[in-house]
């Protein structure tokens, strides 16, 4: 709304400033003190954060971990982890909702394998890890985010220091540096066809590779599953510096569309379909305005 000049003048004014101070100042003193004794312990060298570790596996820990020289301190972590909660609540929430668009918008015939796949889950007890077999539903969200994802660019980095790569690339220092993600998952080289929906396009190029593996499913599944990243589908970074909370968001996501999949029927109004992707600069934003006719089943499979 306003010029760069006049940003730092302005911004004082606006109400929605004030009120995400005090979101960071209420972070601050419920977070402060847990924060702190965690960097004490970590200093300490009495804790150190381990993956495989059932009470290290929250964000909060994460960070207090990753967290070096200046950075290790209650208010930036607090700080942190607040802009980490807007971007799971934001992106979790774009992930169901492109979803359900792609659905309505495809054959029938995809959400009824959907459904079929979570009544197997549920004739098998819904338990032990149910969600990981879920391998039609991967491929959808997959496919969903492929097509719309949160941003067309991704593992942004700031290079404080001079870095030449192994290929002679170099990077000054204070090069702002990313990739461009979108292009590189719908390269034809990467995705055939990439403009086609193809909300089973993950689950089959699973099945080819699985083909006469069956001893290795369970590390292939893996390797095809939403929260899985890939050197091509960057989405949730790579290596790393891959996003620790993607194991969670997909879990979560799958909930909610378990939930609505199984108890819902849910279609665009007469006359409209799947709406257009708003970009602006780089993030894309689903349509505000789009509607959509949703009504309980007669008879609900009632998954939880």
């Amino acid at each position: 709304m306003f010029p760069c000049w006049m940003q730092k003048i302005v911004y004082p004014f606006m109400p929605c400033y004030w009120r995400t101070r005090a979101c960071f100042r209420t972070a601050r003193h419920i977070l402060g003190p847990e924060i702190e004794r965690l960097i004490q312990l970590h200093d300490s060298g009495v804790w150190e954060p381990q993956d495989d570790h059932i009470d290290d596996l929250n964000v909060l820990r994460w960070l207090c971990g990753q967290a070096k020289a200046h950075d290790r301190n209650p208010d930036i972590i607090s700080h942190n982890l607040v802009l980490l909660v807007l971007a799971s609540v934001h992106n979790g929430l774009f992930r169901i909702l492109n979803v359900l668009y792609d659905l309505a918008a495809a054959s029938p015939e995809l959400t009824n394998q959907l459904i079929a796949e979570i009544a197997d889950e549920m004739d098998r007890g819904w338990k032990d890890m149910p969600y990981e077999r879920l391998y039609h539903l991967d491929s959808v969200l997959c496919e969903s985010q492929r097509l719309s994802p949160p941003t067309a660019l991704g593992m942004k980095r700031l290079f404080k220091q001079p870095h030449t790569f192994q290929d002679g690339t170099h990077v000054a220092a204070g090069t702002y540096t990313c990739m461009a993600t979108f292009a590189i998952e719908n390269d034809p080289a990467h995705t055939p066809d990439p403009e086609k929906y193809d909300g089973l396009r993950r689950f089959h190029a699973m099945e080819s590779q699985l083909q006469g593996r069956r001893k290795d499913e369970n590390a292939m599944a893996k390797a095809f599953r939403f929260s899985s990243p890939t050197p091509t589908a960057l989405n949730w970074g790579y290596g790393k510096s891959a996003c620790p909370g993607r194991h969670f968001a997909s879990c979560i996501i799958k909930i909610v569309l378990v939930k609505l999949l199984a108890d819902y029927e849910f279609t665009f109004p007469p006359g409209t379909g799947r709406p257009r992707n708003k970009n602006v600069y780089d993030f894309t934003f689903i349509s505000p305005s789009q509607k959509m006719l949703i009504r309980p089943k007669q008879h609900p499979m009632r998954v939880f």
